[in-house]
């Protein structure tokens, strides 16, 4: 595909994987509720609760960059926004964003991902075959931006993808440790790199050996 093929569409992919906190949910669920809480409960709102904030912060992104695309672009109702969660969340998600003045019509759903990397696969192999893809916005938290970076250099080439990071204030190790469980399999783009830099490297090393100025130096 030519670096400036014409794109036409946009799919956001509102990445929202994420294990509930046992602990907080145990809590919850020992609290005697009132009968007003009750019958809240029916609904929507305890359950929103268990929603983490650094979900909830991508979920708002996720709003404000639908609206910018509503607002500015041509091709703007031919846009879909992908819920990739496990099934146990997307209800809470999908109110969160109908809240939000986004119609379910835009709305689609992929409970099947277990990563970044295999929810973009399932985009790659959808649009592989159009003439005109759509403009991807991938929306996670900002320390998630390297894996983007990884997938998109070896698997979109020629393809128009965003990344909209919203922060996370959990605690550093406990980033680090979703992060090595994200990281994608490198793949044969990785390696070729790996081995023109070498190249390179044993390349420059030939021109410019590291002790040539040395032996150049005459001895008084």
């Amino acid at each position: 595909m030519s670096d400036t093929a014409f794109t036409y569409g946009n799919v956001i992919l509102l990445y929202c994987i994420f294990d509930k906190d046992k602990k907080s949910a145990s809590l919850l669920s020992t609290s005697s509720p009132s009968p007003k809480e009750e019958k809240e409960d029916k609904g929507l709102n305890r359950d929103l609760i268990n929603i983490p904030d650094y979900i909830i912060g991508r979920v708002n992104l996720c709003i404000e960059t639908f609206n910018v695309i509503m607002n500015s672009k041509p091709d703007k109702h031919h846009t879909s926004i992908v819920i990739i969660s496990k099934n146990d969340h997307t209800k809470e998600i999908k109110q969160k964003l109908i809240a939000g003045d986004i119609s379910e019509q835009y709305l689609e759903y992929d409970g099947s991902s277990k990563n970044i990397e295999s929810a973009f696969n399932r985009v790659l192999n959808q649009i592989t075959k159009l003439t005109n893809p759509p403009c991807i916005y991938f929306i996670g938290s900002v320390w998630q931006k390297d894996i983007f970076d990884s997938i998109v250099i070896s698997k979109f080439k020629g393809y128009k993808v965003l990344f909209e990071g919203a922060l996370d204030n959990r605690p550093f190790d406990v980033v680090q440790k979703e992060k090595r469980l994200e990281a994608p399999k490198k793949g044969s783009e990785h390696y070729k790199r790996k081995i023109t830099n070498k190249s390179i490297d044993a390349l420059l090393n030939y021109i410019f050996p590291k002790n040539k100025s040395k032996n150049n130096i005459s001895k008084p």
